[in-house]
């Protein structure tokens, strides 16, 4: 059995064996003077579509995409010769991945197939006027397009494959925790909710918080969805916070003067925040404990895992109209460390380092080991101004630590940080790269500071 390539390869060759190379050149000709009308054409079709335009509608995507499109009709009716294959062919494999990265649906991708065909088959009918030649044309034209769809679809499928196995590996690693202490933990943030609305009511011109955004709701949100993905419990305490959130909150403020209705109130209130305690514990009580997929070094999750949680914040962000931020750390003069102290050195640096960004920000939030000494921190429910904040708080933190290192030496280090706020963009990548080309500006303007993306 063929391996793709080799595949796309085989079916790629075949079209240039049935077809003559007089009319290879002159379809690559019409396709190459119609390209940027055709890619024109194309954005203003697919922005009629609904479940398109949420894919569409940012405007870096537009020019991207037109440009983009004009160059991927050029290629694949550029192929004239054998050597010229393997490149499209892995072309097709990478607009694919792509695909598969953003979560564009493979129907979309058809429509947009069909849309090209159906403006480049009024073309071939002027340009053909003998019914010989225009089925010649129309079928060479339809076996291209054909073929790259394809080819994209067989990528699409594979990276999907492994991005569904992401997810679920770290809905395992999520169930690897230390369950008994996050339950803990989270009811004790429930109970820190209640405290502060109890002192909140009791203060003038003070705002209730939601449950929704206090240190519970979003690890609720952010967290438990993806760690007891499917459990029955979930949409119950869903249900109660909603309730939580758009009655009793309004019906405790209705009722301010009045001192007995206000006990009342907050008496049912009380009652629905032990029933989330409740459910929760059962929630945590039937999932057993684990220990796997965390970065063996720093114990921060494994990078693997990323993916599964980029992609969760951006359909939350583009289907809720909130943002998220990222920062991406680099311990500076690394190399020096481990050079003086030795990899062992380096590694009790790096784990301090660590667990330092990890302890400073929240539960709901995201810790990865990026690679080698990068550090990335998801921040939910964050714009660029809170995670700046956040980022710097953690190098001041770090710049005033004394870290250990082997035979009772310490030594004081700092890092850079580089932070995006995601922006729309429904591809994750071209997030971490703003906040790796802010991180470069960081590192450029003497290290040990954080730059926000522009």
């Amino acid at each position: 059995m063929l391996n793709p390539f080799d595949y796309g390869q085989s079916q790629w060759l075949q079209i240039l064996h049935d077809y003559s190379p007089a009319l290879r050149h002159e379809m690559r000709e019409l396709v190459q003077a119609h390209s940027r009308e055709l890619a024109s054409n194309f954005y203003q079709q697919m922005m009629e579509l609904p479940d398109a335009r949420r894919f569409l509608e940012h405007e870096q995507v537009e020019q991207q995409l037109k440009a983009s499109m004009s160059r991927w009709l050029d290629q694949v009716f550029s192929v004239q010769e054998p050597a010229q294959i393997g490149p499209s062919v892995e072309r097709q494999f990478e607009v694919g991945r792509v695909h598969a990265r953003i979560n564009l649906p493979i129907s979309l991708v058809s429509a947009g197939a069909r849309l090209h065909k159906k403006r480049l088959l009024e073309h071939v009918t002027r340009r053909w006027s003998v019914p010989d030649d225009w089925l010649q044309a129309a079928t060479y034209l339809a076996g291209v397009i054909d073929l790259s769809l394809e080819l994209m679809n067989l990528a699409f499928v594979t990276k999907a494959d492994t991005k569904s196995r992401a997810a679920e590996a770290y809905r395992l690693h999520n169930l690897g925790l230390n369950l008994s202490v996050e339950r803990e933990r989270q009811r004790a943030a429930l109970l820190d909710w209640s405290q502060e609305l109890m002192f909140t009511l009791h203060q003038t011109g003070m705002s209730l918080q939601p449950l929704r955004q206090s240190e519970f709701g979003l690890w609720f949100y952010h967290q438990a969805v993806s760690m007891f993905e499917g459990a029955n419990e979930l949409e119950k305490i869903e249900h109660i916070l909603h309730r939580i959130d758009e009655q009793h909150l309004p019906a405790l403020i209705r009722v301010l003067e009045d001192r007995a209705a206000l006990a009342e109130n907050m008496a049912a209130l009380q009652q629905q925040l032990r029933s989330v305690s409740y459910v929760l514990t059962k929630l945590f009580d039937r999932f057993i404990e684990l220990e796997h997929g965390r970065d063996t070094l720093t114990r921060l999750l494994d990078r693997r895992f990323m993916p599964a949680v980029l992609n969760r914040e951006v359909r939350l962000a583009m289907r809720g109209g909130g943002s998220f931020s990222v920062v991406l750390f680099d311990v500076d003069h690394f190399k020096s460390i481990n050079d003086n102290h030795g990899h062992k050195g380096g590694d009790m640096v790096l784990q301090q380092v660590a667990r330092l960004v990890a302890e400073n920000i929240r539960s709901s939030d995201f810790c990865f080991r990026y690679g080698g000494e990068e550090l990335l921190v998801v921040l939910v429910e964050a714009n660029i101004s809170n995670a700046l904040t956040v980022a710097d708080k953690i190098r001041e933190k770090l710049l005033s630590s004394e870290l250990e290192l082997p035979d009772n030496q310490s030594l004081k280090v700092t890092i850079s940080g580089g932070v995006a706020s995601f922006d729309g963009h429904p591809d994750y990548e071209q997030l971490i790269k703003r906040a790796d080309q802010a991180l470069y500006q960081a590192k450029s303007a003497g290290r040990n500071r954080c730059v926000a993306a522009g």
